[in-house]
């Protein structure tokens, strides 16, 4: 079927519906004079203000309307960042924010009327870990959420959208990772791991020490006296001793407990802290790590990180790591590649099966910006189609359809990493650089 107007947006993480119910109260577009918007150079550019929003839809997407309404709950809250700081929005930002939110709700919908179609339900237990992980170590979340344009509920689609499309590929066996993938990827990476120490493979809860209330980035720090120190580290220790009662009870589920209780950032991981040896950890955290034998919990074990509780799942001898020792992040990382190239395809495939018309796009017309960069390469003698070298713009970013990364990983990343996972064995850090885990460092 046809297709009217191209997707652009990031689909890993698109949304898959567009009400916004805990939206922050915003001012609706029509009263934030950013509206009559300025281009990137900050001259006035009233003569050639985009078009209005239509009243009614601004796309249809196999005969569903995508209305007004479901445009504005996102919309709204990008120009309220910038009446927030007393701006108006550059033109060539507002174009860019009125097309992506557009391709963001058009693809939605496709994902929403393909799952309904083959009766696809996204994990609901995902979606509460995707979403507490995100919220973890953000002290302010309303103001998390003004600053980025979103609402709580716009945020949640697009969490929907990427358990959708995980369950759209696993239901066509897409995801699949065979013994032969991994046996020929452990022969590859195999030597990367060749190493004449010890090392361990290892998790941890991490309970810090200090007020219940951090100050927020840019708030003054007040010194702590000697007693409120105490203080806290024995509130600190108390509560390290209740999580290791509970990991070390019969059918103590470990990684549960850590993604429950830990402060730490490997907490989304279930505290794995992959395969590391001696050196790369701080000496009180190494010590405790390598007296222990596979499968044993630590006590409570202080670093200047705060009371760790550790478990070790494996000790390896110097050499190579054996196949059971990698299986487990290779199969992780197999299984990001297939699902990173997995959303792709989905996507095409989709894109070219809805029939989809874009109000909003054909309202927008061609870019003039594209449209001059076109011109002047042709002019410089480049040949077309011939890709230019981009440098940053200066404006702001177009509206971001990529939900977010949980916390403490890094914003952006695509596809697993092809370096050795975790312990980064290939090139160890030298002493004084944070580890590979983020925690604890040497």
């Amino acid at each position: 079927m046809r297709r009217i107007g191209p997707i652009l947006l990031s689909f890993s993480c698109l949304a898959l519906f567009a009400s916004c119910t805990k939206a922050p109260e915003v001012t609706k577009a029509k009263d934030i004079g950013a509206v009559e918007a300025k281009d990137s150079s900050g001259a006035g550019n009233v003569a050639g203000a985009l078009p209005d929003v239509p009243d009614g839809p601004v796309a249809v997407v196999n005969g569903k309307d995508i209305t007004s309404a479901d445009f504005h709950a996102i919309y709204d809250l990008k120009l309220q960042k910038y009446a927030d700081r007393g701006r108006e929005i550059p033109k060539t930002a507002d174009r860019r924010y009125r097309k992506s939110i557009v391709d963001r709700l058009i693809y939605q919908e496709i994902l929403r009327q393909e799952a309904g179609k083959r009766s696809v339900e996204y994990d609901a237990d995902a979606l509460a870990q995707r979403e507490e992980a995100q919220k973890r170590g953000i002290k302010d979340w309303d103001k998390h959420l003004r600053r980025r344009g979103e609402s709580e509920e716009s945020l949640r689609q697009l969490y929907i959208a990427e358990q959708l499309e995980r369950a759209l590929l696993e239901a066509d066996g897409m995801l699949e990772v065979t013994e032969a993938e991994i046996e020929e990827e452990y022969e590859k990476v195999k030597p990367n791991y060749k190493k004449d120490k010890e090392r361990v493979r290892a998790a941890h809860i991490l309970i810090r020490v200090g007020p219940d209330e951090r100050p927020a980035p840019g708030e003054p720090l007040t010194e702590p006296t000697e007693d409120q120190k105490k203080e806290w580290e024995a509130a600190a220790l108390a509560k390290a001793n209740e999580i290791y009662a509970k990991a070390t009870a019969e059918g103590a589920d470990f990684e549960a407990l850590a993604i429950e209780l830990s402060e730490g950032p490997s907490a989304r991981k279930g505290g794995d802290l992959g395969i590391f040896s001696a050196d790369r950890m701080v000496d009180e955290f190494s010590d405790a790590a390598f007296g222990l034998d596979a499968g044993e919990v630590s006590k409570p074990i202080k670093t200047k990180f705060g009371f760790h509780i550790i478990k070790v799942y494996g000790k390896y001898p110097p050499g190579d790591l054996p196949r059971e020792a990698l299986e487990d992040q290779i199969r992780e990382r197999l299984s990001a590649r297939k699902l990173h190239q997995g959303r792709r395809d989905l996507k095409e495939k989709l894109m070219e099966t809805y029939e989809v018309k874009n109000i909003m796009e054909d309202l927008l017309g061609p870019d003039p910006r594209a449209q001059r960069r076109k011109q002047n390469r042709e002019r410089q003698g480049h040949p077309p189609g011939a890709k230019p070298k981009t440098k940053g713009s200066g404006a702001p970013p177009s509206d971001s359809a990529t939900a977010p990364p949980p916390a403490g990983t890094a914003a952006g990343a695509g596809e697993a990493t092809v370096t050795p996972p975790e312990g980064g064995e290939a090139k160890p850090k030298p002493a004084g650089e944070p580890s590979p885990h983020g925690e604890p460092p040497t």
